[in-house]
């Protein structure tokens, strides 16, 4: 977990270096909860709903997803994604927070791990990923800035 800690640091920190922050959140506390809402809630949701206009403005204009074999996909390319290919979104799917950090006022990294069951050629199995999200303070909310998924898992 130190190393996952230590990966997600090192990469919220130079995607942090991109854009300026304004407008540091004054309590940590509602802080948590609205990142723990973002990731768990609003997140789940627009993938869930394929609504690409909404996962648009939510995320960072320079967002970047940095997938488990380490390619990196720019915000554009992650929307027509999404447009191209609806995802059916499990219905047991559940994103769990387990931790977040605060390198600066205004940034943060949350991460944590998503399960749910998945079909597979002769059953089912239970799949898993981890993932750190980078999430930036600017204009009075929190926006995601880049996500490092992790090596998914189906057991």
């Amino acid at each position: 977990m130190a190393c996952f800690a230590s990966l997600a640091f090192i990469l919220g920190t130079v995607a942090m270096t991109s854009e300026a922050t304004a407008g540091a959140p004054v309590d940590e506390d509602a802080a948590r909860r609205q990142l723990e809402f973002a990731k768990v809630e609003t997140w789940r949701r627009l993938y869930r709903e394929n609504d690409v206009d909404g996962l648009d403005a939510f995320l960072a204009d320079d967002f970047v997803l940095i997938g488990a074999g380490g390619r990196a996909t720019a915000k554009a390319q992650v929307l027509a994604d999404l447009r191209e290919n609806p995802w059916v979104m499990p219905t047991d799917f559940l994103y769990t927070v387990t931790g977040i950090i605060f390198p600066t006022p205004n940034s943060a990294i949350v991460y944590g791990h998503g399960d749910s069951t998945r079909a597979r050629e002769g059953g089912v199995c239970r799949h898993s990923y981890m993932s750190s999200n980078v999430f930036r303070f600017a204009d009075g909310r929190w926006r995601p800035v880049s996500s490092h998924v992790s090596d998914a898992s189906c057991e």
